[in-house]
């Protein structure tokens, strides 16, 4: 066993390898939460886009329906 001597004590370095796992675990918890929440970003400004056409498709179908009744 790899051993870590300090001034006080001696401490074990699988404690620090120990650690590491988890930091990667972690990592990849972050990452994938980054990733999902740019996922949803660009579904929402998808949406909006989709949305904002088919309100502007409406509003020009109902200005020429509007525009056959002008007298």
């Amino acid at each position: 066993m790899n051993t870590v001597t300090t001034s006080n004590s001696t401490i074990p370095t699988y404690l620090n390898e120990a650690l590491t796992p988890m930091s990667l675990n972690e990592e990849l918890v972050r990452i994938r939460i980054q990733e999902a929440q740019r996922y949803a970003e660009e579904q929402r400004l998808a949406n909006r886009l989709a949305s904002a056409q088919r309100w502007r498709r409406l509003s020009r179908w109902a200005g020429r329906r509007a525009a056959r009744f002008d007298l």
